[in-house]
């Protein structure tokens, strides 16, 4: 304490050691030598007892450590702090409604802004101020001398923003931290803020004025709820270009892959009829062990040989699809997860190949089909018309001329 200089400090440690007798005056314990230094200065200059606003009842009270003064305490200047009777008299301020004072003292529970840890009326306060700067940055207008908040819709709405010492109780400070962490963060901010006043707007529209703020702080969850879906909505418009660009461009790849399938196999597929129908024109009927014998199982061999083959690219073929179809599972997934309000646009690109998908995996199973006919018509045929023991005459006598 500096010359005739009187602090909030010094202020403070006398108000959390007053108790007081009524309205104006009160019993000061003197715990330190601080406080006697205080009451002597406010004694004695002009200037400190203007600003403290403090002053002895007894002239001749001892000012010593452990003694007990009565004293007059009034509200001291504006620019130190405040010192209210109670939370209803500091809420009485529009300005302690926008904003936390700088300083201020509560003499009926003896809460102030340094209070270690803080009391929970303390930290309901400051959640609902934080509510209110909420709503300030979102409002159209913002007036802090009446406490106002000013939105427009269709009309012109506006909050007062009026709460008293017991509609704190009403205020959630989970909901309120919540809130403002869907508002955080620098990209889209501007548009956070315009779906919180259409929250806003939508939430008070049947409230009677008196009673809109508080409906406010009732419903804090509400507010998180529409704000958290409004930007999901707003976040899933803004991406859906972006989205299509890209999903259109990831399905043209996937048909190409879809249709590579059967084109890998294309060639292979002009040699089935080959395979099936004309080699069996190419049997013999031989009666004896010869070359005509050994022309019929070359081509029954090649025959089986071509078939299994063409079955077994089909399966790789298949796995193939199945691949394809397990990562576009996946894209779905994910779409509908993160893109749900917009899903419904992209399930047709999506059906789409899961048609092409399935049309593809009808023409393996009617090529192994095919494949599997094929080869067993040729062997019928080869039974038909072989007459000879075919392994006596290949393991046994071996071939005669």
């Amino acid at each position: 304490m500096a010359n005739d200089a009187i602090t909030w400090a010094d202020l403070l440690e006398i108000y959390r050691n007053s108790v007081w007798v009524d309205d104006h005056t009160a019993s000061l314990t003197i715990v330190s030598d601080g406080i006697a230094r205080t009451l002597k200065l406010v004694e004695k200059s002009d200037r400190a007892y203007h600003e403290a606003d403090i002053a002895l009842q007894d002239d001749k009270a001892q000012l010593a450590v452990g003694s007990v003064v009565e004293v007059r305490i009034g509200s001291p200047h504006r620019s130190l702090g405040l010192l209210s009777k109670d939370w209803d008299a500091l809420l009485a301020s529009s300005f302690s409604r926008m904003r936390e004072p700088s300083a201020f003292f509560i003499r009926s529970d003896k809460t102030h802004n340094e209070t270690l840890p803080p009391t929970e009326t303390l930290l309901k306060y400051r959640s609902t101020l934080k509510l209110v700067k909420m709503l300030s940055e979102s409002a159209l207008f913002a007036d802090q001398q009446q406490a106002k908040l000013v939105y427009f819709a269709d009309a012109r709405v506006e909050v007062q923003v009026k709460f008293a010492a017991k509609d704190l109780r009403s205020i959630d400070p989970a909901q309120v931290d919540l809130l403002e962490k869907v508002l955080e963060g620098e990209v889209h901010a501007e548009q956070r803020l315009g779906i919180l006043a259409d929250a806003v707007v939508e939430l008070v529209s049947g409230q009677s004025a008196a009673g809109r703020f508080h409906y406010l702080m009732q419903n804090v969850d509400e507010l998180v709820r529409r704000v958290h879906d409004g930007y999901r909505l707003f976040a899933s418009s803004f991406s859906y270009s972006k989205i299509r660009s890209e999903l259109e461009k990831t399905q043209s790849e996937y048909v190409a892959r879809i249709h590579k399938t059967f084109s890998d196999i294309q060639g292979q597929l002009l040699g089935l009829p080959v395979a099936s129908v004309v080699v069996a024109t190419q049997l013999k009927a031989p009666t004896m062990c010869g070359p005509e014998l050994l022309s019929n199982i070359a081509v029954v061999c090649g025959a089986c040989l071509f078939a299994a083959l063409l079955i077994a690219s089909c399966i790789n073929q298949w796995m193939t699809l199945d691949a394809i179809s397990n990562e576009l599972k996946g894209q779905r997934t994910r779409l509908n997860a993160e893109f749900s309000e917009i899903k419904d646009l992209f399930t047709g690109s999506f059906d789409a190949l899961d048609g092409r998908i399935l049309w593809q995996r009808w023409i393996m199973g009617l090529i192994v089909g095919l494949s599997v006919i094929g080869a067993g018509f040729t062997v019928r045929a080869y039974l038909v018309l072989t007459n000879v023991d075919a392994w006596s005459c290949l393991v046994r006598h071996g071939p005669t001329s």
